[in-house]
């Protein structure tokens, strides 16, 4: 059976390297540590069932150059990997697949979510103030409880699953944040958009040919979005990662 448009599946990961610089955040062990390495070679053999003819990472495509020095190197023997997401999933999986190229995405943008509560303060907006705190801690508390039960592949399981998709939802309550004046959580939200459509179109220029198989690996809080772009886009197949995981 002849595929008819290039297939995209987009994971949606944890920062292993734990910088924290995500809004929600987390405490997660040492990805270097012998119990994550074996876990993460489980989720790498999951993956290369997909047989991806590109991996995509979340880097930017201007980084382009130092991150495929670092591949090189790694797949000459001269590189230890580090502990983010793109060393541990992202090389290991192209290298694997015996990829000569590793591919950046990525689309650096800010968001001052504190400008938006601190809005939301003056405003008196008590009821958003507590919902969001709730879902941030919520989601947190998830994150924690799922690797905590399943190690890297039970965490992955749930930052793509329907349950943590459905935290994309915040953003709408946040885009009513200052609504007829300033217009500060649209602002935010409209920014939001623009990343991943920009993310999108690093994506979509990847997929030059029908029988491309992409693998994007992203920061779980994109996935909704690069999903639904992907999905409409009449040129590509969006492909369901959970499968691969279970």
């Amino acid at each position: 059976m002849v595929q008819e448009r290039a297939q995209v599946m987009v994971l949606g990961t944890f920062h292993m390297e734990n910088p924290n610089l995500d809004y929600v955040k987390t405490g997660y062990g040492d990805v270097l540590s012998e119990p994550y390495q074996q876990q993460i070679q489980q989720v790498v053999a999951r993956l290369l069932r997909y047989r991806p003819t590109h991996v995509a990472v979340e880097a930017p495509p201007d980084a382009a150059p130092a991150l495929q020095e670092r591949y090189d190197q790694y797949r000459a023997g001269g590189y230890t990997l580090g502990r983010n997401e793109i060393d541990q999933l992202g090389f290991r999986t192209a290298a694997a697949m015996g990829h000569s190229r590793i591919f950046g995405i990525d689309y650096r943008l800010d968001l001052d979510f504190s400008a938006v509560l601190d809005e939301a303060g003056k405003l008196g907006l008590t009821g958003f103030l507590n919902a969001f705190e709730r879902m941030t801690r919520s989601v947190a508390e998830a994150q924690e409880r799922a690797e905590a039960d399943g190690g890297v592949l039970g965490l992955l399981r749930y930052l793509n699953s329907p349950d943590h998709d459905a935290m994309h939802g915040v953003y709408l309550q946040i885009a009513a944040v200052g609504a007829g004046a300033s217009y500060v959580g649209a602002r935010l939200v409209a920014d939001w958009y623009r990343r991943n459509l920009f993310m999108f179109s690093h994506i979509a220029d990847l997929a030059r040919q029908p029988g491309d198989r992409i693998l994007v690996l992203v920061g779980a809080g994109h996935r909704p979005l690069l999903r639904q772009f992907i999905t409409e886009s009449p040129d590509l197949e969006y492909v369901d990662p959970l499968p691969y995981l279970t």
